[in-house]
């Protein structure tokens, strides 16, 4: 009996030293608004809380409400206990919006992920919405900056979000810029260019909607 009392403590000790390091994990660091107090608009892909599924870097995972900042390309978290925004402790490498949509994807649910090579101003940390994954991605990338105006003959200036999305191709460790174009994308998929010409001419794909661009490239990585 001493001895399943005394492996039935330290069994309880390890949880509770494990869910320790959890909560510590998520407490985070705390976000600071202070630079958007005069810019029209958020920062935010969706202005809203939500629910998002959390892959971290170390191989750990979370469930919890999050914001996604496209200015300075970093996921937040709710705090708990009051409900204020932070940053996360650990990497993060991925995440999964689970019952969240934006009007410039249809794609369900939305898929984040990164690690990818730098390109543009994107380092290796920057997230991306996976669009199809496989072994040639289509990756999405959103973003938003500070825009300042000043009209003319006018001591006034008005600072906005300017919003940009651009598509990407993820192929054999490689990463290059693309336009969700009939031509750019079957020069990207010319070594099956049979098949995929056999497949255009009983599916009609819009080269501006995700889930038909999706279904052209699952069938792509199919082959």
């Amino acid at each position: 009996m001493n001895k399943f009392i005394a492996c039935l403590i330290a069994m309880v000790s390890a949880c509770l030293a494990a869910q320790a390091q959890y909560i510590h994990d998520l407490q985070g660091k705390p976000y600071m608004e202070q630079s958007y107090t005069e810019v029209e608009g958020n920062p935010f892909l969706i202005s809203s809380w939500a629910d998002g599924n959390i892959d971290f870097a170390n191989g750990k995972k979370a469930t919890i409400r999050v914001k996604y900042d496209l200015v300075k390309d970093v996921l937040l978290f709710q705090h708990k206990g009051d409900s204020t925004a932070m940053y996360f402790v650990d990497p993060v490498k991925g995440f999964t919006l689970t019952n969240s949509f934006i009007n410039e994807s249809n794609i369900l649910p939305l898929v984040f992920n990164s690690g990818y090579p730098a390109i543009d101003v994107q380092t290796t940390t920057s997230f991306y919405q996976v669009v199809a994954s496989g072994k040639m991605q289509l990756l999405r990338h959103y973003r938003k900056a500070i825009r300042t105006d000043q009209a003319f003959n006018s001591a006034t200036v008005t600072k906005t979000f300017a919003f940009t999305d651009l598509y990407y191709l993820y192929a054999d460790n490689k990463i290059v810029r693309i336009k969700p174009s009939q031509k750019s994308i079957l020069a990207a998929m010319a070594n099956k260019s049979t098949e995929i010409q056999a497949y255009l001419k009983t599916n009609t794909v819009d080269y501006k909607n995700d889930a038909a661009l999706a279904k052209l490239f699952n069938y792509y990585n199919s082959l």
